[in-house]
């Protein structure tokens, strides 16, 4: 496993779907002239395709071996990428089919009476359609750039998330009930004028204000701060917070060990 920067491997994505796209334009507005014509720009198609079916590969190769095989999610990126090699080198097929198809020129052997005139007409015909067949794949193959390189963040950042989950704030006796009593139909936050700020659950019961800020700043529970405080702030208890419930273990009070049967007892001094 090789440590790599995956916000730069998603930016090579992107601009390796980007160079895709560009492609896939160009294939789709090329207009043809059976022979010469074609070969050249058939030709200089089917390089470029495959100089980005080689650059998908290096991509597929890097995040293979990376860290990134840790994140949940990281498969189906990486299948995708695979894809995305399957499609390129797909439409360079199609490419090649169309180069074979197009009449090459050059001198026949002598007494040769093929029809010269009927392959160009020929070509005029299905030239047109390996190339859509081309651009299609290709549409599919930058889709999947794009797709994958949105997907790489968002699996990382939800897997830092569910590592941070485990190591969640041990909440007092006083926190734990007020977050169960927001985990059964949340609340609101008031403000009641001269500073002085009320928060209640959803059977009107006031919350302990410090337990409160404290779930606030561990993100146990969101405040919905766009609405005013004047009229209500509702009080929600994130994900979270419900595993943060469900999790919730007592502390225990330690109990002092009773003194023997018989022992004389410690007078204090005043």
């Amino acid at each position: 496993m090789h440590p790599i920067d995956l916000e730069a491997e998603a930016t090579r994505l992107r601009t390796l779907g980007s160079d895709l796209e560009d492609l896939h334009s160009t294939i789709l507005h090329l207009r043809l002239q059976p022979g010469t014509d074609a070969r050249q720009k058939i030709t200089t198609a089917i390089v470029t395709t495959n100089r980005l079916v080689e650059r998908a590969l290096e991509r597929l190769e890097a995040l293979a071996r990376s860290q990134y095989t840790a994140v949940p999610g990281s498969r189906p990126s990486l299948e995708a990428l695979a894809s995305v090699v399957h499609t390129a080198t797909t439409a360079a097929g199609y490419l090649a089919t169309a180069l074979s198809g197009n009449p090459a020129g050059g001198a026949p052997f002598p007494g040769w009476t093929g029809g010269q005139d009927t392959r160009h007409q020929t070509a005029s015909t299905a030239l047109p359609k390996h190339l859509a067949k081309a651009a299609h794949q290709l549409d599919l193959a930058f889709t999947g750039c794009y797709y994958i390189a949105r997907g790489i963040p968002q699996d990382v950042r939800q897997h830092s998330g569910q590592q941070r989950a485990v190591t969640r704030p041990r909440l007092s006796a006083t926190q734990y009930e007020a977050l169960v009593r927001l985990s059964e139909g949340g609340g609101q936050l008031h403000n009641r004028g001269r500073l002085a700020i009320r928060a209640i659950d959803a059977n009107g019961r006031t919350l302990n204000q410090a337990a409160l800020s404290a779930l606030v700043k561990h993100q146990l529970v969101t405040v919905d701060t766009p609405t005013s405080p004047f009229t209500g702030q509702r009080l929600v208890v994130t994900e979270a917070g419900r595993q943060a419930v469900a999790a919730y273990e007592p502390s225990v009070s330690p109990v002092r060990p009773a003194a023997p049967a018989g022992a004389p007892a410690v007078r204090r001094g005043r």
